[in-house]
């Protein structure tokens, strides 16, 4: 791209500005420079003054909203939608951590092969319990991961569902314009997907992902019944690029307090 297009990143939020303040720092370490961070609020707590420190250095708008007990997940991030200025739209859940070059590596994907929106197949994904506080996973998703999709601005909207919202927006973006996917290179480090006790999703939905497919199912038979040894799963061998960013995603997340394991 001859000029960095806007991309709004788009955070719906609710009475969790210490998880949200680390989405924050992520954003503001960005190196793509041409970004906007859009935050939809519908809690009690005022997020100001976690915002304040990074205005003057990052662009933020920040929307607060009464709460509405019919606006569910997918309405929420709607207005997300509604209040972005950016020719590209990338979501920013704001209980995720976000390697710098997230923005720069799935925009120069998209540009390079001329698609209009692009997720990740693979992310790392860290779960705040004993056994795994200090263990991130790798998983996949055989069609991406809908969170962390970046696409040219469009009429699609999200079906106002509490949860599994994305995944409908993801598979109605597809039926509209080239999706695509990054696989097959480095790319996992660029987003930790983070299980921390109040997520949408029951811990279940994190842990199964040790065996999730059939090949995984036999992988978890083998490292906790033959091997005695659940760490010696695959999903547990990070690569230097993998390990690094864990470590940099919990040292931060220590830093301010998030970790309870």
């Amino acid at each position: 791209m001859s000029e960095e297009p806007l991309v709004s990143c788009l955070m719906v939020t609710r009475n969790r500005s210490r998880l949200a303040e680390r989405a924050l720092r992520c954003f503001a370490a960005q190196t793509w420079k041409n970004r906007e961070l859009v935050i939809i609020d519908d809690g009690d707590e005022d997020y100001e003054p976690v915002i304040a420190p990074y205005r003057g250095n990052v662009v933020v708008h920040y929307h607060r909203f009464e709460k509405d007990s019919e606006r569910r997940l997918g309405a929420a991030r709607n207005l997300s939608l509604d209040h972005a200025n950016g020719d590209f739209l990338m979501q920013w859940d704001d209980d995720e951590w976000y390697h710098p070059e997230r923005i720069a590596a799935q925009m120069g994907y998209l540009a390079e092969h001329r698609l209009d929106g692009v997720v990740l197949r693979e992310t790392l994904m860290h779960m705040d319990l004993p056994f795994y506080v200090d263990n991130p996973i790798k998983t996949h998703l055989r069609r991406g991961t809908p969170g962390t999709i970046v696409h040219r601005r469009s009429v699609v909207r999200y079906p106002n569902t509490p949860r599994s919202e994305d995944s409908v927006y993801l598979d109605d973006l597809r039926k509209e314009m080239r999706i695509g996917m990054i696989e097959g290179e480095p790319h996992s480090h660029l987003f930790i997907r983070c299980f921390h006790g109040s997520n949408t999703w029951e811990v279940s939905h994190f842990t199964e992902r040790l065996s999730h497919r059939l090949a995984d199912k036999w992988e978890y038979f083998k490292a906790k019944f033959l091997r005695r040894d659940l760490l010696s799963h695959r999903a547990f061998q990070l690569t230097d690029l993998e390990r690094r960013a864990a470590n940099e995603f919990i040292a931060m997340s220590r830093e301010m307090g998030l970790l309870s394991a």
